[in-house]
């Protein structure tokens, strides 16, 4: 009797999510310890910059936060300015339970839609597009955890050793700017399809006219919205057209 072998794909678990956060780690790790150096600076400690980093948790926004606070801006203004630049967070989780077919566990779910950043959402995007079946909440738990202890862990350390980062040379100062966006694009491109060249490419183009003719700040917000403007299109109006060809020899399919 011959064994029969299946090829059914199991779901990855916690520690596969774990190892596959280390792109991210190798990243969160150098920025966040320029948001511990950069709290410093302006007057928080390092335990204060620990702190934020485990209650907000907001990547890049926590630069802005201590800069805002450090300025004497009022605690009701940062955080509306904060709500603001990051309310694109709002759409992630829904997007994410579109592609989602398993039920989810409310518990679980909670844990790691808390650490839903940026690259956290990229991933479990590439993940869900590209390799459905090896998805699991499991998955996204050890990614998301070990992504935000990376993230915390460099903050605390950034505010320890803000003394001795002055002594950098200037080129790995302005390094530890670019590698988060950097980490970001890489996985927008490995999630790029072909059928999303419209919608990038209409927010890339408004995004740069903007930048060029407003402000960058501007930009990200027009970028954003020409994009979502660009993908309604897309749906109601090209997806219409396709479901209704023409028919070659000119007749009209209506009674």
């Amino acid at each position: 009797m011959s064994e029969l072998k299946t090829d059914q794909i199991q779901p990855a678990g916690f520690w596969q999510g774990a190892k596959d956060s280390q792109a991210i780690i190798f990243t969160y790790l150098p920025v966040s310890f320029a948001f511990g150096v950069s709290a410093t600076q302006f007057g928080f400690s390092a335990w204060e910059a620990l702190f934020l980093s485990c209650t907000m948790y907001a990547g890049a926004s926590q630069f802005l936060v201590v800069a805002l606070l450090g300025s004497g801006t009022s605690i009701w203004m940062t955080a509306l300015t904060v709500i603001a630049l990051d309310i694109r967070h709002v759409l992630y989780g829904p997007a994410l339970q579109n592609l989602i077919q398993d039920k989810l566990n409310l518990k679980k779910t909670a844990v790691w839609a808390w650490g839903l950043t940026d690259e956290v959402f990229a991933s479990g995007m590439i993940k869900l597009s590209q390799r459905r079946q090896e998805w699991s909440e499991s998955w996204m738990l050890g990614l998301s955890l070990f992504s935000w202890l990376s993230w915390a862990l460099g903050s605390f350390l950034g505010g320890l050793f803000s003394n001795q980062v002055s002594h950098l040379p200037q080129f790995l100062q302005a390094a530890l700017d670019f590698l988060l966006p950097a980490l970001f694009l890489s996985f927008l491109l490995a999630a790029f399809e072909k059928k999303h060249t419209l919608v990038v490419g209409v927010s890339i183009i408004t995004a740069i006219l903007a930048c060029y003719f407003i402000n960058m700040s501007a930009a990200i917000f027009i970028g954003i919205f020409a994009g979502i403007i660009a993908g309604l299109f897309k749906y109601y109006i090209l997806k219409q057209h396709d479901d209704h060809p023409v028919d070659p020899s000119g007749a009209s399919h209506e009674s």
